[in-house]
């Protein structure tokens, strides 16, 4: 693969990733991935097509650029985050903090913020490739 194919092979995988994640609220987004963790905490993980591929591209072709580490890095922090507040509200609910992030949770999720990956990721992996 050439790396114009890498990075719209990265793009149209940051979209797939979008449709498995998108909600209105945080609390929809993330009671939809607990829903996720609930069949399988494989299935949650693999939900995270981009970390997976991420992983592929740094493994297979062995490519250890600072862009593809940072991006790497950048996916894990995300699926931690998601991981603690999942952890947090459903597994073990915690009612002090749940009331604390509670407004947060009812916020509108803008639509750009879906759409930080698809501008992001595919532009780290063009820099890991060139």
């Amino acid at each position: 693969m050439d790396i114009g194919q890498i990075v719209i092979a990265t793009l149209i995988i940051e979209i797939v990733e979008i449709f498995l994640q998108y909600e209105k609220t945080l609390k929809h987004s993330l009671f939809k991935q607990y829903q996720y963790y609930l069949k399988s905490p494989f299935l949650f993980y693999g939900s995270q097509v981009g970390y997976i591929w991420l992983l592929f591209l740094a493994i297979f072709y062995g490519n250890l650029s600072w862009a593809l580490v940072l991006a790497v890095i950048l996916k894990s922090l995300d699926i931690f985050t998601k991981v603690s507040l999942l952890e947090k509200l459903f597994i073990k609910p915690d009612s002090n903090y749940i009331a604390e992030i509670e407004p947060l949770l009812d916020m509108k999720i803008p639509v750009w913020i879906y759409l930080i990956g698809p501008l992001t990721y595919p532009y780290l992996v063009f820099l890991a490739f060139q």
